[in-house]
């Protein structure tokens, strides 16, 4: 099934998926009309495979993949018979006794959802489970097409390491681009934790605290912080440890990411950064702390342009294009987004100069950002594998 330049255009789909924008959905495409499938469905869910986080299907329209994720997935006769087998393989629903056929067409999954998709056969499997995540791959044939055989099941499996590695790839690249995005903008987040060295509570920013009143999937216990994901708890602890062991010399402790799984929405972040003392402790004894950012994916800041020209005495334009000046962008990109000629622009950047009392836009720049005009506003949720879902 998968052989010769079908499987070498398949594999180079498949390590360039975590890198472009509809590389899943381009993988999944490939991969049904190599294997002769209706359709697929990637799916990316809670430990306990119960709940969908997101995912990237082919072949399915988005009403009738909405309705699977929102009711007909835990009512998919496959999925508790792969809830049984060992994960990291394919099995057919039809040779491999996931689910008997008459049990399947008798299933309000079949009746109310499958029927009208004429889906009658899958190949599915767990092919990775990672960081209090599990992710499962299903491929759907028609009633004319027939059942998944044996070689062709065999087929899948021998792809599933090639998947787990790319999963593992975007992953890796996910984790790394939350890491990058807190460390340019780090300065710019409120909601900060103070842990001692025994994983005490000692302080809570406001904004920080709002969260743990908020959020279901983090508490305080014991002033303790405390995860309901088993997985994300162990990861939080391991990285409080390592953040006080200041034998580990050879492995300078950088910190790291802790997601909080939110179903349906983006993951709250949880960036745990050591903070060891400078001085000598045997001479001014300064305890270490982990300081925990908590940042919320789903939330961004913005300058309050109405208030910034009340500050400032600014007309509105002038605030905006001192908005603009404060976060970097540069007078010839300003004109372009605001559809004027860069001569008005400059015109406003004097007059904005002449009001302030600065002269250069460094100068302008360090003063907004040390206004107290910064307002936190939503942002479109963009879940981790979900920029490729069609």
């Amino acid at each position: 099934m998968f052989i010769g330049k079908g499987l070498d255009s398949l594999l180079d789909a498949l390590y360039h998926a975590p890198y472009e924008a509809s590389g899943w959905q381009e993988f999944l495409n490939r991969i049904v009309s190599l294997s002769g499938s209706r359709s697929a469905r990637i799916l990316v869910m809670n430990k306990d495979a119960d709940q969908v986080f997101n995912g990237v299907q082919v072949n399915t329209d988005a009403s009738a993949y909405q309705a699977f994720v929102d009711h007909y997935v835990n009512l998919c006769p496959w999925r508790p018979g792969l809830s049984t087998l060992p994960p990291g393989k394919f099995y057919s629903s039809f040779l491999d006794g996931i689910c008997d056929q008459k049990t399947f067409y008798r299933s309000e999954f079949f009746n109310d959802w499958a029927r009208h998709l004429d889906i009658h056969h899958g190949a599915s499997g767990t092919v990775w489970q990672h960081d209090g995540q599990t992710i499962q791959m299903f491929m759907q044939r028609t009633g004319g097409q027939g059942h998944f055989s044996r070689d062709e099941t065999n087929a899948f499996n021998a792809l599933a390491p090639h998947i787990r590695r790319a999963l593992r790839l975007e992953a890796i690249m996910h984790q790394r681009k939350q890491q990058q995005t807190f460390l340019e903008q780090q300065g710019r987040f409120s909601a900060m934790l103070l842990v001692n060295a025994r994983g005490e509570l000692v302080y809570a920013a406001e904004p920080a605290r709002v969260i743990l009143r908020e959020e279901q999937g983090i508490r305080l216990h014991a002033r303790k912080l405390r995860l309901r994901d088993k997985a994300g708890q162990e990861n939080l602890d391991r990285l409080l440890s390592a953040s006080f062991d200041i034998g580990n010399t050879h492995a300078p402790v950088t910190g790291g990411v802790v997601a909080v799984w939110r179903l349906g929405r983006t993951p709250l972040l949880m960036q745990v950064i050591p903070l060891h003392p400078d001085a000598d402790s045997n001479l001014v004894p300064v305890p270490a702390h982990a300081a925990i950012y908590l940042i919320d994916g789903e939330l961004e800041t913005e300058v309050d342009l109405e208030k910034l020209a009340s500050l400032l005495d600014l007309t509105p334009a002038e605030a905006r294009i001192a908005s603009l000046i404060s976060q970097g962008e540069k007078p010839a990109d300003i004109a372009v987004s605001c559809q004027v000629s860069i001569h008005t622009v400059r015109s406003q950047i004097k007059s904005i100069f002449t009001k302030t009392e600065v002269s250069t836009q460094a100068q302008l720049t360090k003063l907004v950002r040390a206004l107290p005009v910064q307002r936190q506003v939503t942002l479109p949720r963009t879940p981790f594998l979900l920029s490729s879902a069609g």
